[in-house]
């Protein structure tokens, strides 16, 4: 385990939740705003950064066979994506008035259950049932690239791997299909390819020091500040600022490892959890805020961000230790035994 990935995959949920929060909080208070709250969307740039950097380090680097590679990633993604989508579903056919961008359609679940691009019934878009899941759906489509590229000889996988991402985002910024395919000509698949990048050279080349590392970081926040509003394509604009990031980082990673910041590690574990279940869990307290704001005449909005960051958090913790973990031991297991009868084969 990568230490600093920990923390930057830590770190990425909490933008995401924060830029969340910016949109809950205008519900209880028409105008009201969290300062900077477009810098959350980072985070979603840096998730896509650091898995392409795990897979080429856990995979790419490691000889792993493509089926067990896929295995693998399954077993990490599939257990509690399933699990929480199934909650929602089930919420949405007892009480459909609870879940205002959840519409019921059957081809529209399983989509989201085969991590496929689907038009939403409710909610415009390309958006799955538990709505975070549109990341999954690239992160399962570069799976399968990586696994492709698996196939070819050590020196060439990042070569092939490329070439398939790069060949199809070419192949459908081109002819410009008005279907679901559209989904995978978003330039945002190039920041796996930036992970792989920062995956070689953490791999295989001398750390730039400390020095050089606090310079990455500086540059990557200044550089996607800068960006923010600018009409670059989003590779460039965050997703090349989320590599800066990410390098930066790891020229710590000997002195992380030396003195590791426990609750930075838990909130990297719980990550996955924290980015799945916020959705859920801020709407509940902008339910509750609502109605005490209407009732007592007061705007609460000071303490809404505070309250609901802890109980998003609170609810995170929660499914990590009670589902997450859990889920993932069995699978682990089941898929373990698995692969023991494949090698004996």
């Amino acid at each position: 385990m990568v230490i600093v990935i920990q923390y930057l995959r830590g770190l990425a949920a909490a933008l995401v939740v924060y830029t969340h929060l910016d949109t809950q909080i205008s519900r209880i208070s028409p105008g009201a705003a969290l300062p900077w709250a477009e810098i959350g969307n980072w985070g979603v740039d840096i998730f896509f950064v650091i898995s392409g950097f795990i897979m080429y380090v856990a995979a790419i680097d490691l000889d792993a066979r493509p089926l067990n590679f896929l295995m693998r990633r399954a077993v990490r993604i599939v257990p509690l994506y399933w699990a929480i989508t199934a909650v929602i579903v089930a919420a949405a056919s007892v009480v459909p008035s609870m879940l205002a961008s959840t519409s019921l359609d059957a081809n529209h679940v399983l989509a989201s259950l085969l991590f496929l691009p689907w038009p939403n019934p409710a909610y415009p878009g390309l958006w799955p049932v538990l709505i975070p899941g549109w990341t999954l759906n690239y992160e399962m489509y570069f799976y399968i690239a990586v696994a492709i590229g698996l196939l070819a000889p050590r020196r060439f996988r990042v070569l092939l791997t490329s070439a398939i991402v790069i060949g199809v985002l070419v192949a459908v910024q081109v002819s410009q299909p008005t279907t679901a395919i559209a989904f995978y000509g978003n330039d945002i698949v190039l920041e796996f390819l930036f992970g792989l990048l920062a995956g070689h050279l953490f791999t295989h080349r001398r750390p730039l020091g400390a020095a050089m590392g606090g310079c990455l970081i500086a540059l990557s926040i200044g550089s996607v500040l800068w960006m923010a509003d600018s009409a670059l394509p989003r590779s460039l604009a965050s997703g090349l600022p989320a590599l800066l990031l990410v390098l930066g980082s790891l020229q710590f990673e000997a002195r992380a490892r030396q003195s590791v910041f426990k609750p930075g590690l838990h909130l990297g574990d719980m990550s996955y959890s924290l980015y799945l279940t916020h959705v859920i869990a801020l709407p509940m307290v902008t339910a509750v805020f609502s109605r005490l704001g209407a009732r007592s005449g007061f705007d609460l909005s000071w303490a809404y961000p505070v309250v609901a960051a802890l109980f998003a958090l609170l609810v995170a913790a929660m499914v990590y230790r009670v589902v997450e973990k859990p889920l993932t031991r069995q699978f682990r297991s089941v898929t373990g035994e698995f692969r023991a009868r494949e090698a004996g084969a």
